[in-house]
C-alpha cells in the first residue's frame, strides 16, 4: 500500500505516541522478579509474619517474587525465604482485595526512614523476621515530607540462630499490641504453676536493646501470661491475657509476642519457631 507523506506523517506521529502512552503506564513502582540465584554465602534469609490486628491475609515478596503462603493475623511463615543480600524491596498486599484502612489499595512496603522510600538493607548470612505491625487506622506521619502513608507497617529484627541445647528452648519477647505499652510476659509452668521465665517492660514495637536478647527456658508446654505494665505485681493478679498450651521444644528458638488490642479483648500471644 502506497503512502502520500502527509499520510505517513500521520501513521509516525501514532505510533510514538502509543508507545509514550504505553511507556507512562507501565507499573514502575516494583522491581522485575528477581529470584536468589546467587552463591548462598552472599544471601539473606526472611521469615514473615503478621502480627497486625485487623489486617486481612496478607501475601509477600521480595524483590516482587511472592514468598510462602498467605499468613492471616497471628500466623508466621513456615520456613526463611532467601534473597539476594544487598538493597531489597520487602512488600505485603491483601490475597484478596485491599488491605482497607488508610492504606487503601496501597500495599506495605518497606520503608528505611520517615522521608524516603529506599529499601531494606540485606546483610549476606544473616536471617531476619519481618513483622507487620500497627493497625489498619494508625495515622500518616506529618513529618515533613514523610513517605510513610499509615496503617500496618513492617517492623525488620535481626535473628540469632545457634541452637540451645537439646532440653532447654531459647525465647525472646516484643509487644506487637498496639494500644497497651508497655506489657510484661510471664512463662507460667501449668503443672506447678510457677513462673519459669519472666520479660518485662516491653514497650510497643521496641525490638531493641535487652528485648532483642534472648533468655533460655527448660523445654515444656507453658501457660503465657501477658500484664499491662513494667513489671509482674508480686500479688495476686489476673493477667489482662492468658494462652495455654504454647510448648517451647528443645533445641528450638521462639520469638513470643504481644499482639491484638486490649480495648476489645482480643489481646493474646503469638509464637515465631526460628529453626
Amino acid at each position: 500500500m502506497k503512502y502520500t507523506w502527509n499520510q505517513l506523517s500521520v501513521v509516525i506521529t501514532v505510533a510514538f505516541l502509543s508507545t509514550a502512552l504505553f511507556t507512562a503506564c507501565q507499573d514502575t513502582d516494583y522491581p522485575d522478579p528477581q529470584p536468589a540465584t546467587g552463591p548462598s554465602t552472599n544471601q539473606a534469609r526472611f521469615l514473615f509474619v503478621n502480627a497486625a490486628p485487623g489486617v486481612p491475609a496478607l501475601n509477600f515478596f521480595i524483590e516482587n517474587n511472592q514468598v510462602g503462603q498467605s499468613l492471616q493475623f497471628g500466623q508466621s511463615a513456615s520456613a526463611y525465604a532467601p534473597a539476594q543480600a544487598g538493597s531489597i524491596q520487602l512488600r505485603a498486599r491483601a490475597a484478596s482485595g485491599q488491605i482497607g484502612g488508610v492504606l487503601g489499595s496501597n500495599d506495605i512496603v518497606y520503608r528505611a526512614g520517615a522521608t524516603n522510600q529506599n529499601n531494606f538493607s540485606a546483610n549476606a548470612n544473616t536471617s531476619y523476621t519481618v513483622f507487620v505491625t500497627d493497625t489498619l487506622n494508625r495515622p500518616r506521619p506529618t513529618t515533613t515530607n514523610a513517605t510513610n502513608l499509615g496503617g500496618p507497617q513492617f517492623v525488620v529484627v535481626t535473628d540469632t540462630l545457634t541452637a540451645p541445647a537439646a532440653n532447654t528452648a531459647r525465647v525472646r519477647v516484643f509487644n506487637f499490641a498496639p494500644d497497651v505499652s508497655p506489657v510484661s510476659i510471664r512463662l507460667v509452668n501449668p503443672t506447678t504453676n510457677q513462673g519459669a521465665a519472666t520479660f518485662l517492660n516491653r514497650a510497643y514495637s521496641n525490638v531493641s536493646g535487652q528485648n532483642l536478647r534472648y533468655s533460655n527456658v527448660p523445654a515444656g508446654n507453658y501457660t503465657v501470661q501477658v500484664y499491662t505494665q513494667a513489671t509482674i505485681p508480686s500479688e495476686v493478679s489476673s493477667p489482662a491475657s492468658t494462652t495455654t498450651n504454647v510448648t517451647l521444644a528443645g533445641g528450638k528458638i521462639y520469638t513470643i509476642y504481644a499482639a491484638g488490642l486490649l480495648r476489645n479483648r482480643s489481646l493474646s500471644v503469638g509464637t515465631v519457631q526460628h529453626n
